[in-house]
């Protein structure tokens, strides 16, 4: 066997791995806790199109987003490529939901790690949340869900830095990313059509991140 031949089936085996820990989309849960709802963090549906698209007109929303979900169609269309991503391995993204007595609410924003194949690529949180649930920490919670489970041993993120990117100008995600243990370690310049504006880039350091778990 060529050197080459060796080195293909090394990054085969290593895709099939990760292929088959994204096979299942998970769903992270949150239990109640002072006077906040349960929280969970399940993936996108086709079910939630309708309620994509309202949460897409919200002109503060559509403001720091790069893509505008304006139809049902394309609403589907962006949680079909959602689901792509956790095919290969590359990205999981949740819908943010409140449960409680009467049950799951719709989604109240939206949170996703996104990562490349290399086995130390950086893993980026990113995150919105709806209008009518600003305010109420959803954002915080999500996010110290996600890096708890992204550092977890089940995780197939485990073991890569986390960071987290938002538009500079962004005070809500700033102070969020800031809360959860994510120090802003640098801005990225603008690079257009994928990135309209510089970013901040917050890098969460080692012990942050097992501060997260221990607390979360």
């Amino acid at each position: 066997m060529s050197t080459r031949q060796a080195a293909d089936q090394i990054t085969d085996r290593f895709t099939d791995r990760i292929t088959h820990r994204f096979t299942e989309q998970v769903t992270l849960r949150e239990a109640a806790a002072h006077g906040a709802a349960a929280l969970i963090l399940r993936p996108w549906t086709d079910e939630d199109a309708a309620v994509l698209v309202r949460h897409h007109a919200d002109v503060l929303l559509r403001s720091w987003l790069v893509t505008h979900l304006d139809t049902v169609d394309e609403a589907r269309r962006w949680v079909a490529a959602q689901h792509r991503g956790w095919a290969a391995g590359t990205r999981a993204a949740f819908a943010v939901v409140e449960t409680g007595p009467a049950g799951p609410s719709a989604p109240l924003g939206h949170i996703a790690l996104t990562t490349t194949a290399a086995d130390a690529a950086p893993v980026r949180a990113g995150y919105w949340t709806a209008a009518e649930a600003r305010g109420r920490r959803i954002a915080s919670r999500a996010l110290t869900l996600v890096s708890r489970w992204a550092a977890s041993d089940g995780s197939p993120f485990a073991g890569r830095p986390l960071q987290l990117v938002h538009a500079v100008g962004n005070e809500g995600s700033c102070r969020t990313a800031l809360g959860c243990g994510y120090p802003l370690t640098g801005t990225l310049p603008a690079d257009p059509p994928g990135r309209p504006r510089a970013q901040h880039l917050h890098t969460a350091p080692d012990q942050a991140v097992s501060r997260v778990t221990r607390e979360a």
